[in-house]
């Protein structure tokens, strides 16, 4: 409620608040005292409240910083959506160090190449975390059943996705070798999919907090939309390049199209780039890159 600074011990105007020896005077004292912590509180909270309100008459817009204080817990969202914003920046550097393993020396691969199955453990621990942080977000404020069904699916498909990178690092056979479990990406990648399908008809439904139709793409309120449409443009992506190069049981020679080809070179770097800009957006959102403070 910004009162923080406010010290019960001490009324305004430097009268101290001292226990005294009668038992009358010391509950009088205390109750002076709470009533004076409820005043300032309430001053704060009206000082600040005005202040948001004096801010958004000025006309708010980009980069929406009276419009995102608004946001219920709203740290918490600036702190997933970083999360999500390395998820994808590693996703991408995975796309790009599987393509340069693929293509470069068999026997001697280069650095970049090598570290492929590292940014993809990086890349899916942080969806990992970010999901549940939102998960939890979503319990917080309220959210409809339909918006943290699309949330647990999408936990779930990070679930999927740690074993592929998890399972190549241990180079074992059994498990795929280097290449991890075939079935993995593909399974958690449609999880993810069907998560953002659900979300963006939650949406559809149930239009969240401040969100006004008649606006456009970009009014602040609306940006959750956008950017869950922008999620679901890159999984249909990623959903193709999955299927397309997916071996099956493994064996190499059995996917549709090699994963150095070109269909599915451009719908991994379309998916990873889409996966960041919706990150950006939610970002934008949330007054993540401006301001770091309660």
């Amino acid at each position: 409620f910004g009162s923080s600074h406010f010290d019960s011990r001490v009324a305004p105007h430097g009268t101290p608040c001292h226990p005294d020896n009668r038992a009358s005077e010391r509950g009088r004292a205390h109750a002076t005292c709470a009533r004076l912590g409820r005043r300032a509180m309430s001053d704060s909270e009206s000082v600040d409240d005005s202040q948001v309100s004096m801010e958004l008459e000025k006309g708010g817009g980009f980069p929406f910083t009276a419009e995102a204080k608004q946001i219920p817990f709203r740290m918490q969202q600036v702190l997933l959506n970083w999360i999500f914003i390395v998820a994808s920046t590693a996703l991408i550097a995975d796309f790009g160090a599987l393509q340069d393993l693929l293509r470069g020396p068999v026997r001697m691969p280069h650095f970049f190449a090598e570290l492929c199955n590292w940014f993809g453990v990086l890349s899916c621990l942080a969806w990992l975390l970010g999901f549940a942080i939102l998960a939890h977000w979503l319990h917080q404020v309220g959210a409809t059943p339909m918006g943290k069904a699309g949330c647990y699916l999408k936990l779930v498909a990070s679930v999927f996705f740690n074993l592929q990178p998890m399972t190549g690092t241990m180079g074992d056979a059994m498990l795929g070798g280097g290449a991890g479990l075939w079935w993995s990406n593909l399974t958690g990648i449609l999880f993810f999919h069907f998560g953002n399908i659900v979300s963006c008809t939650d949406f559809y439904l149930h239009a969240p907090p401040g969100a006004e139709k008649k606006k456009g793409w970009g009014y602040h309120g609306n940006l959750p939309i956008t950017a869950m449409w922008i999620y679901q443009a890159a999984t249909w992506f990623l959903v193709g390049a999955n299927f397309l190069s997916c071996s099956l049981n493994g064996k190499v020679g059995t996917s549709f199209v090699p994963t150095t080809g070109l269909p599915v070179v451009i719908c991994q770097v379309a998916g990873g780039f889409l996966l960041l800009l919706g990150s950006v957006v939610y970002t934008i959102w949330c007054d993540g890159f401006r301001n770091f403070n309660h």
